[in-house]
């Protein structure tokens, strides 16, 4: 049956380009067959103008299915890189991957410098202890010609750090060491002392907030995409034209390739509209 459509169908083509042909080149076209009483042999088979029409409704289906089967392929093929993307997403671990740019060794090296109040210019035998956060001394050293000075492998904990020196205010510091080092401390001639703190909130974006929206995001991506795999399956169906439109727009936001899959969506979306008279539920209306 299906070679004999086949056939039918190469005549009717055959057929549609001579009368083409013929117009062009200003011959004279056939008359169209008529169908009447007389065109019904013995048999009971219809006439050429009969199989003439069922070629035409068979080659109009087939054409039909074709589009049909080209968007549920678009739509399956940028549903399958959304899942892909979501897979990836999921499978990777954003805190290995955010430890390792932001990563921080187990201890630094303090560096600063001690200004004088007045002038500015580097105060030279500045002493300056490091304590921990209980007060026992960790470490001194004191400041060079130019004031600075560098207290070598500390603790990336809270610590104290105190400057002092005849003449001046002893100032006292709490911080957490980094690589960055310490902002320059201003030496005030005088008597007494004054503190500050350099500890920064930790509240706020954290790593494991990072590590969820991750999650969340791939788990949104893996099921968008599944709405587009089933709604390849309701396109080949050939059943419900509007439930397949809908879940191929879901599948939109499954992000395959960041713009690749959700282009190939929205071309199937838009070969769809062709096949759309040849969804039952539309043949129905």
């Amino acid at each position: 049956m299906a070679e004999d459509r086949e056939e039918r169908m190469e005549a009717l083509r055959a057929r549609v380009k001579a009368k083409k042909e013929a117009a062009l080149s200003g011959g004279v076209i056939e008359e169209e067959l008529v169908v009447s009483t007389t065109n019904l042999d013995q048999s009971g088979q219809t006439s050429d103008s009969a199989l003439l029409t069922n070629d035409w409704e068979e080659l109009i289906d087939l054409d039909a299915d074709r589009w049909r089967n080209l968007a549920a392929a678009l739509i399956f093929i940028g549903s399958i890189l959304g899942m892909l993307s979501g897979a990836l997403i999921l499978q990777g671990n954003p805190s290995e991957l955010l430890n390792d740019i932001f990563a921080e060794s187990e201890t630094v090296d303090v560096t600063g410098s001690a200004l004088e109040d007045v002038d500015g210019h580097g105060v030279e035998g500045v002493l300056v202890e490091l304590f921990d956060e209980d007060r026992i001394k960790q470490d001194n050293t004191t400041t060079d010609e130019f004031g600075y000075f560098t207290i070598e492998n500390v603790v990336q904990e809270v610590h104290i750090i105190i400057f002092s020196k005849e003449g001046y205010e002893t100032f006292e510091l709490t911080f957490l060491p980094d690589n960055v080092g310490l902002d320059p401390v201003t030496m005030k001639p005088g008597e007494g002392t004054y503190s500050d703190s350099d500890l920064q909130s930790t509240t706020g974006w954290t790593l494991e907030s990072a590590v969820g929206l991750s999650t969340i995001i791939g788990a949104f991506t893996l099921a968008t995409a599944l709405l587009g795999v089933q709604s390849a399956i309701e396109i080949r169906r050939g059943k419900h034209y509007r439930r397949s439109q809908y879940l191929a727009g879901g599948a939109l936001f499954s992000r395959g390739l960041i713009i690749v899959g959700p282009a190939l969506i929205l071309f199937g979306m838009i070969v769809n509209l062709f096949a759309k008279n040849d969804f039952e539920d539309q043949r129905d209306d």
